[in-house]
């Protein structure tokens, strides 16, 4: 059998690669290998060697086993995500639709894998080998195995390696299963039920134990090994996390979760006994102990680590330690994971130079300290949809780390005891559990199963159905289309267990409680740190609108939001006084447009004994609640369907009780877009079988992805909007269902636009910072098969927080009180002013993106005037002041040393030359969103700015001209670009929306210096160059 191997290759490593994987065929230099030959050629010849023709149609090589053809392409990316010269005829062809000389799936008879070599400094890691992995599946060809991204920053080995010991057996499996299934891709049955995980949880029928007897009795039996395996593991599961925003959090305890589940089923027969999920910096509390603890029978811990990177390359708050820990060399004389097997989950945005630092410096540390890798570090990106790695990650991730610790992948001819020895039941919704509550009424137990029965014909009246049908243009005969299981997410509960508590039993809680659980620890006396658990409470100073916004609404909202009796019925009441005064849809296109458009400047307290500290270029999380109107919406649910009322107690997780009002305002999102994981756990509720259908099909990560696209994403829907469209699933969703259904809600984050320097210069008696913050509010597409589409959109933070601030927006200069706002803080340590202040600066800041150059212009302001107050001290201690009083040298009590230091220190500060800055802004309107235009002319007007540039995208009558444009077309920006970067070495700092403006602002940059360096490829290498040494900063956002 023959394997073709494909290759694009721009500085040699990928033409290596796959030269060398077919010389180690050719020379028959690996034993049991079912290729006898191999093809290596590059990507563009494959017209010359009219591949498509011969592979559309089974291979006749004599061998009926095989009827796949066997694809490898090892393919690197070059630039800013383009493809190798000798790759990018192959590119070209296969974007498109396949020509009409070739069927509508040319690889339907071939099997593939893709290896992407790329690097992380550049924004598009690996375009090349994963658009060319995503387009040969959609013309058909069977995926062997994911496509393998290999990173050069961190070291190709790490991901090569593994990727070729495994690539050879997997299309030789994939091939053979085309033969043995029809041509669907079969799962090798070597092992005892060899289904991931997530299928598994997929399964909605009960399996009965004498299948999974049966199943366990067929398999192949493990042939004999000299040496001793492990049939269970003495120790737990670690599953660790880093999270910032919770999407690792979330994942992490999804894992968890989902073990712990299979461990409750008596059919399940799994390789560790528990599991522990924690922060990362509980490792020394809860975990290190065990890991250095050599366990028995050639064994491992098992380790699993889910970790994002915050800023640009920073770890999250809550894995620093342990980061820091790892990176100590004491640590490396101590092998603390000689014991351990691990596997990496990196989450990261590619949006940041940095992409995935913290969990490849994770990755690579462990194995440097002894760890034995079971798999490559996944590399999940926010910024084009983690799910495409997280969800087969998450699916066989166990799996191999159980056969990594048990011993067996470390013997050879072994067959390694699955962590999963049978098929798995998955229970039904779960039921919140009641303890005679005193004022709950009894209900009887509910409970349902999937009816996998398709309706003949449109049955149900909910407008759920009904809209999905009309966008599916349904006729109504016609049944909604069923979906396979293997195309749904995995399904498992957030949450591990969930009770109402009664009186009784919370009075016997309180008073178990310890002395030291109700001790409260002065801030100042301990280093109280603030974080998104133990978040500050910060009181508004002040507010105004950036935007000139009609203030007439703010002054009527006031009044609703200062009265004594203020509540959520107010808050209400204060959005639809903005609704009705900022038309979104009725009137001039620009009038609208900028109703749409409104940013505001709050000031926030901070506590006065410094425990809360920020330099220019941080960010603050801010933390809100649900809505009024969808907190109520799920509290009248619950008590109208389960008898619980919003004042009972509720225990999550054996956590101290809370009231169920407080759990569904403050603990779930019900405010965000629905993701496909939760929609299909909506689902199991749904008591409509026609409902389960549609929210089944929405699910689906193959039929249902243009569905979920225009039903759910681009009108925004919500787990509130499901539930009143789809209203089955109300009667059968729990308390504990919905908890366990949703994710916690996300704090927001905002850049500080003030410096601390600056004020307390100011001296006005309050510690403080300011924000700046766009008011989300917009309109929906219309959609006519929709009947909902076309709705108002608002901002779950921004909205409320502009009702609040009211009062202050309709008088800036008044003292008022409203609703405290809770805040903790999110260092950076990339986005800094430089300690040097002779380095000239380039800040590049449209739209919000102004806000922390603020920050960094009055801090700057703050520096010079600090300047100006030695010069004014040195002035003074020589006897020459004129202000009504002289100091002579000899009544100074001070050392010749201290004298000495101060004369030093003054001769330091006295040579310190301010660098020129140079700042470009954008927005759309002159007129109506040039952001702190007033304070730009005074840093102007005072020396601190050098140059003003600035760019609007709609004023009329002119053409639409953004910063980009400005910056390389108008001749006077572009020669100075080209000087403050290449004659005085400025450092740029970029802030702003990521999605396009980030990038665009880097090529213009790029097409800049390239007239200089005489090649853009020159220009490129220049920028990589500027963002290692940290002269090219970015704070974007998707």
């Amino acid at each position: 059998m023959n394997l073709t191997i494909l290759y694009g290759s721009a500085t040699g490593n990928a033409e290596h690669i796959a030269k060398d994987l077919g010389e180690s065929i050719n020379e028959k230099k690996i034993s049991s290998c079912a290729f006898t030959s191999a093809t290596v050629l590059e990507l563009d010849q494959f017209k010359r060697k009219k591949l498509f023709e011969s592979w559309s149609s089974p291979p006749e090589d004599g061998d009926a086993k095989y009827t796949k053809h066997a694809l490898v392409v090892v393919c690197s990316t070059t630039g800013n995500g383009d493809a190798p010269e000798n790759a990018g005829r192959f590119v070209r062809f296969v974007k498109r639709k396949p020509p009409t000389t070739l069927s509508d799936a040319p690889m339907e008879h071939v099997a593939y894998s893709v290896l992407g070599l790329g690097d992380t400094n550049y924004d598009k890691f690996c375009e090349s080998g994963q658009l060319i992995d995503k387009k040969l599946k959609e013309w058909g060809g069977t995926r062997a195995m994911p496509v393998a991204c290999a990173d050069e920053a961190t070291g190709l080995e790490a991901t090569v390696e593994p990727w070729v010991e495994e690539v050879l057996g997997k299309l030789e499996a994939t091939c053979a299963a085309a033969s043995a299934g029809g041509g669907e891709e079969k799962k090798d049955d070597t092992t005892v039920d060899a289904t991931t995980l997530s299928e598994q949880l997929d399964q909605k029928l009960v399996v009965a134990e004498e299948t999974a007897s049966t199943s366990v009795q067929q398999s192949s039996p493990a042939p004999a090994v000299t040496q001793e395996i492990a049939k269970e593991s003495t120790t737990p599961l670690y599953v660790l996390y880093g999270s910032a925003t919770g999407n690792a959090e979330h994942i992490a305890k999804d894992v968890a979760a989902t073990y712990e589940l299979y461990l409750k089923n008596p059919s399940f027969i799994g390789y560790f006994p528990s599991v522990v999920c924690c922060e990362l910096n509980d490792y020394k509390k809860k975990c290190l102990s065990q890991w250095e603890t050599e366990p028995p029978s050639n064994a491992k811990h098992g380790v699993i680590i889910v970790c994002s990177t915050t800023g640009n390359a920073d770890a999250p708050e809550n894995s620093d330690r342990f980061v820091r820990w790892l990176k100590r060399k004491s640590t490396d004389s101590t092998q603390p994971f000689k014991h351990c097997a691990y596997a990496v989950l990196a989450l990261g945005d590619t949006n940041y130079d940095v992409f995935c630092a913290t969990g490849k410096v994770i990755d690579k540390r462990l194995k440097e300290l002894g760890g034995t890798r079971c798999c490559p570090v996944a590399l999940a990106d926010e910024a084009t949809g983690l799910e495409e790695t997280v969800d087969p990650w998450t699916g066989s991730v166990i799996q191999k780390l159980a056969a990594e610790c048990n011993g067996s992948t470390r013997i050879q001819g072994s067959v390694a005891p699955p962590a999963v020895a049978a098929p798995v039941a998955v229970a039904a919704p779960p039921k919140t559990i009641v303890k005679e509550t005193s004022s709950s009424s009894s209900s009887e137990e509910k409970k349902m199963e999937f009816d996998e029965t398709v309706p003949a014909a449109s049955q149900s009246s909910s407008v759920g159905v009904a809209t999905i049908r009309n966008l599916l243009s349904l006729l109504p005969k016609d049944a909604i289309p069923a979906v396979d299981n293997k195309s749904l997410p995995s399904m498992v509960s957030s949450l591990s267990s969930c009770e109402l508590v009664s009186d009784e039993e919370l009075q016997g809680r309180e008073r178990g409680n310890s002395v030291a659980d109700n001790m409260t620890v002065s801030s100042g006396s301990s280093g109280f740190h603030y974080t998104l658990n133990k978040p500050y409470e910060s009181t508004v100073l002040s507010a105004r609108y950036l935007t000139k916004t009609n203030v007439e609404c703010a002054k009527k909202a006031s009044e609703l939001v200062l009265d004594s009796s203020t509540s959520d019925e107010k808050i209400v009441e204060a959005k639809n006084l903005y609704n009705n005064h900022f038309p979104l849809a009725i009137g001039d296109e620009i009038e609208c447009t900028k109703n749409g458009k409104r940013v505001i400047e709050m000031t926030l307290s901070l506590p006065d004994d410094f425990t809360l500290e920020y330099q220019p270029g941080d960010s603050v999380g801010l933390i809100v609640p649900n809505t009024p109107e969808a907190t109520n919406f799920i509290l009248s649910m619950l008590e109208k369907n389960h008898g619980v009322l919003p004042s009972q107690k509720i225990s999550v997780d054996s956590n101290h009780p809370i009231t169920v009002e407080e759990a569904i305002r403050t603990t779930i999102d019900l405010c965000s877009p629905m993701k496909k994981k939760r929609l299909y756990m909506l689902s199991q509720f749904a008591a409509d079988p026609e409902e389960a259908l549609a929210l089944r099909l929405l699910s689906s990560n193959e039929k249902g992805n243009d569905l979920f696209l225009r039903y759910v994403e681009d009108q925004n829907r919500t787990v509130i909007d499901i539930l009143k469209e789809f209203p089955s699933c109300q009667q059968l969703i729990t308390l504990e269902g919905l908890l366990g259904c949703l994710p916690a809600i996300p704090p927001r984050y905002y850049s500080v636009c003030s410096s601390p320097l600056a004020d307390r210069q100011a001296e006005n008696g309050n510690y403080h910072l300011k924000v700046a913050f766009s008011v989300v509010d917009f309109l929906t597409p219309s959609v006519a098969e929709d009947l909902n589409s076309g709705k108002r959109i608002g901002g779950l933070a921004t909205r409320y927080l502009e009702c609040i601030c009211s009062p202050f927006l309709n008088n800036p200069s008044g003292s008022f009180k409203v609703p405290a706002v809770q805040i903790f803080p999110k260092p950076t340590h990339e986005f800094r002013l430089p300690t040097n202040m002779s380095t000239p600066l380039i800040l590049i800041g449209p739209g919000t993106g102004i806000a922390p150059f603020i920050g960094f212009l009055s801090h700057r302001q703050a520096q010079i005037s600090s300047l100006e107050s030695f010069e004014a001290a040195e002035t003074a201690s020589e006897g020459t002041w004129r202000g009504g009083y002289e100091l002579d040298p000899e009544e100074l009590h001070i050392s010749k040393g201290d004298s000495t230091g101060l004369n030093l220190a003054l001769d330091y500060v006295r040579k310190q030359k301010t660098g020129e800055i140079d700042l470009y802004f954008g927005c759309r309107y002159s007129d109506h969103d040039y952001l702190y235009e007033d304070e730009l002319e005074a840093f102007k007007s005072t020396g601190i700015l050098s140059n003003l540039y600035t760019a609007f995208s709609r004023e009329h009558g002119k053409e639409k001209m953004y910063v980009q444009n400005i910056m390389q077309d108008k001749p006077e920006c572009k020669q100075r670009l080209t000087e403050m970067i290449l004659n005085k070495d400025a450092s740029v700092y970029v802030c702003g929306d990521g999605n396009a403006m980030g990038k665009d602002v880097q090529e213009a940059i790029v097409n800049v210096l390239a007239d200089k360096l005489e090649s853009k490829q020159s220009a490129l290498a220049y920028l990589d160059q500027m963002k290692t040494s940290g002269r090219f900063v970015l704070d974007i956002w998707s």
